[in-house]
């Protein structure tokens, strides 16, 4: 699961948002309030001449990345990192169409680089770009890269996006799985990887093969998995080539210092093809005490803050903080997440009992301080797929009803229930959400709940092996489309399916939906698989999100989108920030 887009844990995808709404305090990395004034209660420091003239941007990003390969990457705070520092193909604009980065143009059935069968995309690339060392890039860099996407041995889970790639999922399921094993020569494994559908057709020319086609592949080419790698420098330096001074890529930016658990700095690509880099420096510190990072706004220390939701009210009250807000719609889902293979979240009627017995309104107001939206189904608003009454009726809060289900499936009053866990990252306002959900069910439901706080890799790595019981997680668009939102979280073999929710018939309608040519035939489908779903309540639909942020007044240039995650607001165009005298 941004998000991302993937999970917000964050595309996302995105991130997966996996919840970690992070935040700062004061590290080695922070920086002094401008030179000349005094912090004031409401953060209103102009920026100092020397400040202006430096250039430089600080946010925290809140948690540290798993990781910084864009191959293996799927948490929020990885993927901000990665949208300043890589170029792919093509790219998405602030109203999020698709528009040619290192592909000067759109591949398309009318300049025919689309084939007549929509199974063969040719991109032409530029011949400008150059690698942040200098050395120029090939066609061969994404074929490359695009192949080690579906390695067996890494278990991207990204790469099931990719399976329409002819031979990426033969190669990425060669080992079979822990059920059914498989064990294949090193011989079998490299024929696998030749056969997969990318070729470099010569220095400036990719090709790509699909085996079905696929509506959204343009999109899909403008995410992060698809980005070039050189083998040269994995060959070079191993797993260790994303570190600073190691990692070479072809954004704006360039990973100069990542200091684990503290900060990475971000500087300018002096090689970068494109509009270059306006900051001479962006730091992104890891800090997960949103009332420290707030704190440090006020002091001048950070640029920026995700506000928590204790100081919600007081950012839409005081005059200047409110000049200072950013507020927007961003295409992200928050839920909490059964595990559905384990007891007792393996029975339907436990489930539903458990999501009408959360008020979800309640929850907007008193916990969000009536940020966000409440959510009762999957797909966000302002996405294609978006039903405002789908499931109202299996969602409502109605403790009478949920209790009335639980007695069904056969816990009168809970008795009977497991011991029931609830994971999620420490991080931020999260311990605020669990403590809710907590409430919410004893006092709804008779329900003890045990919470369950968790260091942050702790837990994504918990939730990716789907050892969680009941957690807190999100998701956030890679893309605007449906097809970024169903099959890879609720599909059987969707490889963010960390519900371990499965239904064969679904699949069926899924696997139409995304092949499907008629726009109106492919959006029927896609509402056909989330009526089916949410009837089958495998989350709690919890939240739909938005943006809400201070920025100080010297900033400009920032570009928020809808795909943003909570890492690193208008990450798709830091390179268009800058500090104003």
């Amino acid at each position: 699961m941004h998000g991302a887009r993937r999970f917000v844990r964050a595309g996302l995808g995105r991130a997966l948002l996996l919840s970690m709404l992070l935040v700062a305090c004061q590290s080695p990395a922070s920086r002094p309030a401008p030179s000349g004034t005094a912090p004031s209660p409401s953060g209103d420091q102009p920026a100092s001449p020397n400040l202006a003239a430096r250039q430089e941007f600080t946010f925290n990003i809140g948690a540290e990345p798993p990781g910084l390969d864009p191959q293996y990457t799927e948490w929020d705070q990885a993927i901000a990192v990665l949208l300043s520092t890589f170029d792919g193909l093509l790219r998405f604009d602030p109203d999020l169409h698709v528009r040619p980065a290192i592909a000067r143009e759109d591949p398309s059935l009318s300049n025919g680089d689309i084939s007549a069968d929509g199974l063969t995309y040719t991109f032409k690339l530029r011949n400008d770009v150059k690698w942040s060392d200098g050395k120029p890039l090939t066609a061969q860099d994404f074929d490359y890269g695009i192949r080690r996407l579906f390695d067996p041995d890494k278990g991207s889970q990204y790469a099931s996006f990719y399976f329409v790639v002819a031979g990426g999922e033969e190669y990425f399921t060669a080992r079979g799985t822990k059920d059914q094993p498989k064990n294949p020569s090193d011989a079998e494994l490299q024929a696998l990887r030749s056969a997969i559908g990318v070729k470099a057709v010569d220095d400036y020319t990719l090709q790509i093969q699909l085996k079905a086609p696929r509506a959204s592949f343009l999109e899909l080419a403008a995410l992060w998995p698809m980005d070039p790698i050189r083998a040269d420098v994995v060959q070079q330096f191993g797993d260790r080539w994303i570190e600073g001074g190691n990692m070479v890529s072809t954004g704006a930016f360039k990973l100069a210092e990542w200091v684990h658990n503290d900060h990475l700095t971000l500087v300018p690509n002096d090689f970068y093809y494109g509009d270059k880099a306006k900051l001479q420096k962006l730091t992104l510190r890891i800090v997960t005490d949103s009332s420290a990072d707030y704190a440090a706004y006020l002091n001048g220390e950070v640029d920026g803050v995700r506000v928590p939701l204790a100081n919600i009210q007081q950012a839409q009250t005081d005059d200047t903080l409110r000049a200072q807000l950013k507020r927007a719609p961003r295409l992200t889902t928050y839920a909490f997440q059964f595990n559905n293979r384990r007891a007792p979240f393996d029975n339907k009627l436990v489930r539903q009992a458990f999501s009408q017995a959360v008020d979800r309104e309640v929850f907007i107001q008193q916990v969000q301080r009536g940020v966000g939206q409440a959510a009762y189904s999957w797909v966000p608003p302002r996405m294609p797929g978006y039903q405002p009454d789908l499931g109202r009726d299996v969602n409502k809060f109605d403790p009478t009803a949920a209790k009335r289900l639980l007695a069904d499936a056969g816990y009168p009053n809970g008795s009977g229930l497991p011991p029931i866990s609830f994971q999620y990252a420490s991080t931020g306002d999260n311990p605020t959400r669990a403590q809710f959900l907590q409430a919410q069910l004893k006092d709804n439901l008779g329900v003890d709940l045990t919470l369950e706080p968790m260091e942050t890799a702790s837990f994504s790595r918990l939730v990716n092996a789907n050892q969680h019981q009941f957690a807190f997680v999100g998701w956030g668009a890679d893309y605007p489309d449906p097809d970024n939102w169903l099959p890879e979280i609720f599909g059987t073999t969707g490889g963010n399916n960390h519900t371990q929710y499965s239904n064969p018939q679904l699949d069926q309608i899924m696997r139409q939906a995304i092949s499907e040519p008629d726009e109106n035939r492919r959006l029927q489908l896609w509402n056909q698989a989330q009526a089916g779903i949410v009837q089958d309540v495998p989350m709690i639909f919890l939240v739909y999100t938005e943006t809400f942020i201070l920025m100080k007044p010297y900033v400009q240039g920032l570009v928020l989108t809808g795909m943003d995650g909570t890492a690193l607001p208008g990450r798709h165009f830091t390179n268009q920030l800058y500090i104003s005298q």
